[in-house]
């Protein structure tokens, strides 16, 4: 996120956060080695969101000047729709014929309109969605601007690649994007996986509820890392009841760190305080922990982002 606009959320965070804590806590493990190198992957197809080349070049393979992503380098890829405009979201369809995937990924904040749509903190009705569910107004506003031409794209690879699996993905401002379009997506029909790295509240508790229960076997694959301000933000006051969905994938690891099996623990329940939502407040920015997910998430990012 831009470095002003995070210091302003970070500057509402530090008056203090009351969280909707599960009322039965579940559990906690850590997670299997095959599901650490998908997690591994699907942050670098995040990641790569910020790099412009992968913006403005569709036909052309993925790419990371920095070699931060070798899973995707090493994959035959190519973009295949990118989307970018003053009053919407950044990011792109691609597909990786290597894996058989199907990739709709949103970029985090770098302009001044993605840090506007992150402080649009109003809670919109979406009820055309689930009933009482309420999503977060900035993130719907940015995810309405594109739906209609991601929609159709994606219609399209399915149709053509009937054996790859679908996924969204997103860090940060990304990461809250990626829940909204992949539960709207997934009412119109689409089986799919969701990725967040990172990411905010995308809305309400019903709406949190909705996500959670959409699609089962869970694939709702939301990582956060030690005590990133991030995911714990809108902060829930006595008249909101701002949320975030189970599971959750907590990095245990310090910056920098390979991550490991045992680094990154399963934790269930809405608004679990067992995970990242528990840990410390960090109100550092630029802060270290929301950089780093499985790698370096900011390789491609602007001065902006990173500051």
């Amino acid at each position: 996120m831009a470095g002003s606009v995070i210091r302003r959320v970070l500057a509402v965070l530090s008056l203090g956060m009351i969280v909707n804590a599960s009322p039965v806590q579940l559990a906690r493990r850590a997670i299997a080695s095959e599901l650490l190198e998908r997690f591994t992957l699907f942050s670098q197809f995040a990641a790569l969101s910020a790099c412009d080349q992968n913006i403005n070049h569709t036909g052309q393979s993925l790419t990371c000047d920095y070699g931060t992503c070798p899973l995707v380098a090493a994959d035959n890829t190519t973009v295949i729709n990118a989307f970018h405009s003053d009053h919407g979201p950044t990011g792109y369809i691609a597909l990786d014929h290597t894996r058989k995937l199907i990739v709709l990924a949103f970029r985090g904040t770098v302009s001044k309109s993605d840090g506007n749509a992150d402080l649009d903190i109003t809670l919109a009705p979406i009820n055309e969605v689930c009933t009482g569910c309420r999503a977060h107004h900035g993130f719907w506003v940015y995810w309405s601007a594109v739906a209609s031409q991601a929609t159709s794209q994606l219609c399209d690879a399915t149709s053509a690649y009937p054996g790859y699996r679908l996924s969204v993905v997103g860090h940060s401002l990304g990461g809250g994007i990626s829940a909204l379009a992949g539960t709207v997506l997934r009412t119109q029909g689409f089986d799919l996986d969701i990725w967040t790295f990172g990411g905010p509240k995308p809305g309400n508790m019903k709406l949190a509820e909705f996500i959670t229960n959409q699609q089962t076997p869970n694939s709702i694959y939301r990582a956060t890392h030690t005590t990133d301000p991030i995911p714990k933000v809108p902060i829930n006051l006595p008249f909101l009841d701002w949320s975030q969905p189970s599971p959750e994938y907590w990095i245990t690891q310090e910056t920098g760190a390979q991550v490991t099996t045992d680094g990154v623990q399963y934790v269930e329940g809405i608004n679990s305080k067992e995970g990242n939502a528990g840990s410390d407040r960090d109100l550092r920015w630029p802060n270290p922990e929301h950089v780093w997910y499985f790698g370096n998430m900011s390789a491609c990012a602007t001065p902006i982002d990173a500051s």
